[in-house]
């Protein structure tokens, strides 16, 4: 069996097609062999049994017959014989003793082979298969009948089964021959087609297909993306555990049904058409809202099927979640550490200097400023979470060379149980980061003179209002404010940018809120946004 996988797949093929195309053969000669020696004694035989009627109702036989007078029929039976082909031709009287022989010492001696009886006893006529005095014959054997209707002897016309092997021989090698032909035709053929086959698949062998498969099904089963493909037709080939967990899917019931069945919500089907890839596409597939990328699957260019990864979106969004909260902390941290770090050298100077009074001052009101800020986000926002991004926002902007001004109507109480905080963090934070650089520049140039962002955060009412106004750049006259909510599209020219607002919209969406973009009438955006604290049904 090792050597046999050695092998290559096309010399495996060439192989198993080249025997099993010479067996066949073989098996085949030898059957045509056989019914053309059958059908060859078998004709021997009615031809040799209608000479043997002939003869029986000869008059000069019958009369030799009755008379025992074989010298009367010897010469013309003889000339008979040699003019047919015919091995012998026996007559014989009721007794079976010969009276006509082609060996002439043979006269007057009992017909041998055992099958007169049908005739002599009977009177039928026959053919049979019979070993005689010449060897084995098809033999064609009839009654002699006398004027009375008696029995009176019985005529054997034979031909050896040896000559009519000898006669059929020759075709069998004839049959032999185009066998050997057969197969060599056949073995070109296989190499043709065993080339194509080998092509078809890759020049892969059947082992390495093998692997391959268990390969690819063990790394799908532990994406933990969901992966579903289908053919040219629409049917599901394949879909792996995190597909079936998260669709609700039962694998085994699901394989080889048209997709229309399995996910009536799902456009898969529709890239056999288009042929055209989809990225980061949201779907909502049995009552889970899912990011698919979809590719179809094209060999030489014809579409042979199509394929979607996707995952929840909750998890993506979670994902966006988390590291949002991290970059805000780590702002919030090199911002403090560059702002103290500041301080403490200026305090460290005037030590040096003796001025501790000024450093004494410099202190209170250091201590002062962040003592009101804190107690004034304390009071105003009871969620610390966001409290911290504002907190750590300011000491931004003061690194920055700005100035964020919180909105005394400041006020957040306690967030209602559909809305997370760090949903509210990432909104926070994006609008306030859009706001920092809008105010840096100003048609193009730096911005020296309007560094003020302001912030204010409610709940009065049903909805919770987030609005940031800055005096830089405003929205650019020549793209439309709703573009910019899409991924990868930004006013900015840099790498990496349009993501932002993406993200704020895709959450304010998600809380069935809105998203208000404005030019303010004096200089500068204004970005608002509401979210209602409850479900809004339709």
């Amino acid at each position: 069996m090792s050597q046999w996988s050695k092998l290559s797949f096309r010399r495996r093929l060439l192989l198993v097609m080249t025997l099993s195309g010479l067996i066949e053969l073989m098996i085949l000669s030898a059957a045509g062999f056989s019914y053309i020696k059958y059908w060859e004694a078998t004709d021997s035989g009615e031809k040799a049994l209608g000479i043997a009627k002939f003869l029986a109702d000869s008059p000069t036989v019958l009369k030799a017959v009755e008379s025992n007078q074989p010298d009367l029929i010897a010469h013309k039976i003889e000339r008979l014989r040699a003019s047919i082909g015919a091995a012998f031709i026996v007559v014989g009287d009721k007794h079976g003793i010969r009276l006509a022989h082609p060996i002439p010492e043979r006269l007057g001696l009992p017909m041998r082979g055992g099958d007169n009886d049908k005739a002599l006893k009977m009177g039928l006529s026959y053919v049979s298969f019979a070993e005689g005095s010449l060897g084995k014959s098809v033999r064609g054997k009839t009654p002699i009948f006398n004027h009375r209707g008696e029995i009176i002897g019985v005529v054997s016309v034979g031909y050896l089964l040896t000559s009519i092997h000898d006669k059929v021989e020759p075709f069998l090698l004839f049959l032999i021959g185009m066998a050997l032909l057969v197969v060599l035709a056949n073995a070109i053929l296989s190499n043709y087609a065993a080339r194509r086959f080998q092509r078809a698949i890759l020049g892969f062998e059947p082992e390495e297909i093998g692997r391959l498969y268990v390969e690819l099904d063990v790394t799908l089963s532990t994406l933990r993306e969901g992966v579903i493909s289908i053919d040219a037709d629409g049917n599901l080939r394949s879909i792996n555990r995190s597909a079936c967990e998260i669709l609700g899917i039962d694998e085994q019931q699901a394989l080889g049904k048209p997709l229309s069945q399995v996910l009536p919500d799902s456009d898969l089907t529709k890239l056999l058409i288009t042929h055209q890839s989809e990225h980061d596409t949201e779907l909502l597939l049995n009552g889970q809202v899912v990011v698919a990328n979809r590719e179809p699957l094209l060999m030489n260019g014809v579409i042979v099927g199509a394929v979607s990864s996707f995952r929840l979106k909750d998890e993506i969004s979670e994902l966006t979640k988390q590291l949002s909260q991290v970059r805000e902390y780590a702002d919030l941290l090199r911002s403090q550490t560059h702002e103290h770090r500041n301080k403490l050298n200026t305090i460290s100077g005037l030590v040096q200097l003796g001025k501790t009074q000024d450093v004494q001052r410099l202190i209170g009101q250091e201590t002062e400023h962040y003592q009101n800020l804190i107690q004034f986000l304390r009071e105003a926002v009871s969620d610390p979470v966001i409290a911290g991004v504002i907190l750590g926002k300011s000491e931004r902007a003061r690194e920055l060379g700005l100035s964020l001004e919180i909105d005394e109507g400041t006020r957040l109480e306690v967030l209602p149980t559909r809305v997370r905080s760090e949903d509210m963090v990432t909104i926070i934070g994006n609008l306030i980061d859009n706001a920092f650089e809008a105010s840096l520049t100003h048609d193009g140039q730096p911005n020296l003179e309007h560094k003020t962002v302001q912030i204010s955060v409610t709940d009065y009412g049903r909805e919770l209002i987030i609005e940031v106004d800055d005096q830089g750049c405003g929205l650019p006259a020549d793209v439309n404010p709703d573009t910019l909510t899409q991924r990868g599209v930004s006013s900015k020219s840099a790498n990496n940018r349009g993501v932002g607002l993406y993200l704020v919209n895709q959450l304010v969406q998600r809380y069935q809120g809105q998203l208000v973009m404005e030019n303010k009438s004096t200089q500068g955006t204004r970005m608002t946004v509401y979210i209602p604290k409850e479900i809004q049904h339709a």
